[in-house]
């Protein structure tokens, strides 16, 4: 009896000994998130991307963005970790936004993102839109940044300014994204990463990145399981072609998860999406684990 009792007071320590070392901190690895920030004492912290930004006095977090600190992908590749604003007098007021963009693109430098940036914001609205000073080297909270400064005119009268701040830290080009009603107040919002620090420029192998975004070239040569769009035939009598663009994410194992219309004829639209959501594809993996993946998707009529 005596023996039986010991062996389950030792199978029970084991248990607990089991439990406790998969615990966070307990001498286990915890996967932390890229996306996962903090805001503590008017400071936002990221571990993963090893920087922290002191938010400056005046300014507020946007609470439909990111007031928890989590940060919220975009389309492109951009992931937001933080929005802050500055109500003013005018319509539109001044904005700071913390984003990250991944390097593994085409872009080769980080100068060539922030000129890449400015200048497609420009030629979108030539009439309205030029670029005030073009891409330049500027320091900020002691690291090499480069800016880019344009000006977009408002069809009511005013302008706004608006600049790409931007370094390369831990793999991936980040900086802020600044709106302004006046040069001297673009001024003011730039300085905001007088305050921003970097720890050592060194990933953490803990962390991981729930959602990447992916050329089309890169997911399309990861296509397993392609359903053809069927041409309606109300567009085939109306002569109607042309292309329908989605954004798509598509989830660890390979499955579509959600769909975004991002161009395309009205008639055409809902048989590339009812075709593209039964599209399968080989996990995208980073670092050897699985993770959502977000590309463009093109449907051709």
């Amino acid at each position: 009896m005596k023996v039986a009792w010991i062996h389950f007071v030792a199978l029970v320590i084991l248990v607990h000994a089991l439990v406790w070392a998969q615990q966070p901190g307990n001498g286990s690895s915890p996967t932390l998130a890229y996306e996962n920030g903090s805001i503590a004492n008017n400071v936002y912290t990221n571990e993963c991307f090893g920087i922290s930004l002191a938010i400056p006095d005046g300014w507020h977090l946007n609470k439909l963005v990111n007031l928890d600190g989590k940060a919220r992908h975009m389309p492109g590749g951009e992931l937001t970790l933080l929005i802050l604003d500055q109500p003013r007098e005018g319509v539109f007021g001044n904005r700071i936004g913390l984003t990250a963009h991944n390097t593994s693109g085409s872009v080769s430098s980080v100068k060539e993102f922030v000129s890449n940036a400015a200048h497609g914001q420009v030629d979108l609205d030539r009439k309205h839109r030029e670029i005030l000073k073009d891409t330049y080297p500027a320091d900020y909270g002691g690291k090499h940044f480069y800016r880019a400064d344009y000006k977009q005119s408002l069809r009511k009268g005013g302008a706004l300014y608006q600049s790409y701040v931007y370094t390369i830290f831990r793999g991936f080009y980040i900086g802020e994204t600044l709106v302004a009603e006046s040069p001297g107040e673009l001024e003011q919002a730039a300085n905001s990463l007088q305050h921003i620090a970097f720890r050592e420029d060194e990933q953490n192998p803990n962390c991981a990145m729930r959602r990447v975004f992916v050329s089309q070239a890169v997911s399309a040569s990861m296509l397993i399981k392609k359903v053809p769009a069927q041409y309606p035939q109300l567009a085939q009598l109306a002569r109607i072609q042309g292309q329908v663009v989605l954004d798509a994410v598509i989830d660890r194992n390979g499955v579509v998860e959600t769909l975004v219309l991002l161009s395309g004829h009205p008639m055409l639209a809902p048989a590339a999406i009812e075709a593209v959501r039964h599209w399968i594809y080989n996990p995208y993996l980073v670092n050897g684990q699985p993770v959502e993946m977000e590309t463009e998707i093109t449907v051709s009529f």
